[in-house]
């Protein structure tokens, strides 16, 4: 992974979209392999396991991708920070506008300065409309190169349609807060732990495009059935497909 600087700023941009789909791949192959507190780790297990709470069910959140994530940020030639401010205010509760955070930040350095070249959001489950929007809203409005990393437990059939008309809500609200110059380029990645498999899509839209929300439609959608266990797509719709037999 590495960003350089004889490069002009589209091809520096297209190469961090790439290193984030990398790490997004190899974060959902690390995620597979995490044991929890009643199992046995494997050989490819990590030291990372998903506790219980105390009613003995396996506790998951969006905090092991996190861990994870910047395990392998320490192999590559990305520095970052976590909980980082916004350098925009919002106003997503209460009256009064203030600094919100980022889950995870992504720079480079050129030997003398560090620059913010990433945003990564992590959400687990299917959380509520608003939960969503808030974090759609940080992305578009800090105007950078995003990532979204979302950990599921498991996938039926209702799941990801469930999920995307939440994301097609968000970005509505938020249109407003696209910039016609810069767009909004954000790597999504939905992560299934039962099933292992995953399925990402680079979201880039740009004020060329016909219609955002024809855009939004396309783009959230993946046709697909769960039958005996198993993820069977139709129409991927754009989607790369990831699963622990490749």
């Amino acid at each position: 992974m590495d960003i350089r600087e004889s490069k002009n700023e589209g091809e520096k941009i297209a190469d961090i979209m790439d290193d984030i789909f990398e790490i997004n791949h190899r974060l959902s192959f690390d995620l597979w392999y995490v044991t929890d507190v009643k199992s046995n780790p494997q050989g490819l297990s990590p030291r990372l396991i998903f506790p219980q709470w105390r009613n003995g069910e396996i506790r998951i959140s969006e905090q092991e991708s996190r861990i994870l994530y910047c395990g392998l940020l320490n192999m590559s030639n990305y520095y970052y920070s976590i909980e980082t401010p916004t350098e925009e205010l919002y106003q997503q509760t209460g009256e009064n506008s203030q600094s919100a955070s980022s889950d995870l930040s992504l720079y480079g350095y050129d030997g003398k300065d560090f620059k913010k070249v990433a945003n990564v959001e992590f959400k687990a489950h299917n959380p509520d409309k608003e939960q969503i929007r808030k974090d759609i809203e940080k992305i578009i409005k800090e105007g950078i190169t995003g990532n979204w990393f979302h950990t599921l437990k498991n996938l039926y059939g209702g799941t990801l349609p469930s999920l995307f008309k939440k994301f097609i809500y968000s970005f509505k609200e938020c249109s407003s807060l696209i910039n016609a110059d810069k767009g909004v380029s954000i790597l999504f990645c939905f992560c299934v732990l039962d099933k292992k498999w995953a399925c990402v899509k680079h979201f880039l839209y740009d004020s060329s495009k016909a219609s955002f929300e024809n855009y939004l439609d396309d783009f959230f959608s993946l046709d697909y059935f769960v039958k005996s266990g198993k993820i069977e797509v139709i129409d991927a719709k754009g989607w790369s497909l990831i699963s622990l037999a490749d």
